[in-house]
Parts: C-alpha cells; sequence; structure tokens
C-alpha cells in the first residue's frame, strides 16, 4: 500500500515540477495561450505611438480602440572600433590589451532630432571611443558588464545627438584580446 502511494506521490511531484519550469521558461501568459486559455495580448509585434492612441489620427469608437502602427526602427552601423583598456597582470601590474567591437544603434527616425544623429556619427564614434578606453577588463566580464556598457553607450549617444531618439546599442562582436 505504501509503495504505491509513493510512486503516485513522485509522479506528482515530477509534474508539478514540469509544469514549474515551463512556467519559468515561457512565461505564465505563454503557457495559459498553450493550455487554449487566452493569452497576454500585449505581446504583438507592432509599436504603439503616442499620437495615434491620443492625438486626432486616433481611430476607434472612443472607447479604449487604438491604431496600431508599425514604428520602424533603422540600424546606424559603426565602423569596427579597436582600443586599449587596461588590466590587472599575474604579477598584480597594470596591463595593456585590445578591445575590439562591432555595434549597431538602433534609433527612431520618426523622434525629433533623428536626422541630426547620421550627420553626427563621427562625434558619436568618437565619445563611444573615449569611454571605451576608460575601461578595465573587469568592467566587460559577465552580463552585467555587457548590459552596462551598452547602456553606456546609449547614454552618450543620446547625449551627443541631443536627441531621445537612440533606443537601443547592439553588440554585434565585442572581443578582448
Amino acid at each position: 500500500m505504501k509503495k504505491p502511494l509513493a510512486i503516485l506521490a513522485i509522479v506528482l511531484l515530477c509534474l508539478l515540477a514540469g509544469v514549474g519550469g515551463v512556467t519559468l521558461a515561457i512565461g505564465p501568459s505563454g503557457l495559459m495561450k498553450m493550455a487554449g486559455f487566452g493569452g497576454d495580448e500585449r505581446a504583438e509585434d507592432t509599436v504603439e505611438t503616442a499620437e495615434d492612441s491620443h492625438g486626432k489620427d486616433a481611430v476607434g469608437d472612443g472607447h479604449g480602440a487604438k491604431s496600431k502602427t508599425e514604428v520602424k526602427m533603422p540600424v546606424m552601423p559603426f565602423p569596427e572600433i579597436i582600443v586599449n583598456v587596461t588590466d590587472t597582470g599575474p604579477q598584480g601590474g597594470q596591463t595593456s590589451r585590445f578591445l575590439k567591437l562591432n555595434m549597431l544603434m538602433v534609433y527612431d527616425e520618426t523622434a525629433e532630432g533623428a536626422d541630426r544623429l547620421i550627420a553626427r556619427e563621427i562625434y558619436l564614434r568618437d565619445s563611444f571611443q573615449d569611454f571605451l578606453r576608460q575601461l578595465h577588463v573587469s568592467d566587460l566580464s559577465g552580463s552585467y558588464g555587457l548590459a552596462m556598457l551598452k547602456t553606456e553607450l546609449l547614454r552618450r549617444a543620446r547625449a551627443v545627438g541631443h536627441t531621445d531618439a537612440p533606443h537601443e546599442i547592439l553588440i554585434a562582436d565585442m572581443v578582448v584580446q
């Protein structure tokens, strides 16, 4: 009697662990959608603009229906950047290493001042190089280092362009040698 009950308890625990793992992997809304109970309607490929939802171009019945339009986000590639970064050697002394970075900047072409970004590309590159030269190799380690790098580069792009048009920095290649 105890053996079948123990097997049933183990099977139930495995089933619950599997459902929990799937929920963590695809999210609760994905699990609900997979089970056929609908899902989260916010996960769409279109981006709603503020003008469409509040401006005179809004289409709807006046009761919350909003028009969805796609906002094209062009990508500005940057030439490869190679800079020296400092590192601490095995004996504790400062050494110099190379950082090679290939990146792209995604920006909103409909935002005010987006046209200035293309004209100021060399200034953006110079600002990025100034920042990258100040880094230590340990600043670039792990996912936190990559997130910090992207955040700082995006902040500098917005400052140099005097606009909020830069949306994201994408790192194609990053090599520390």
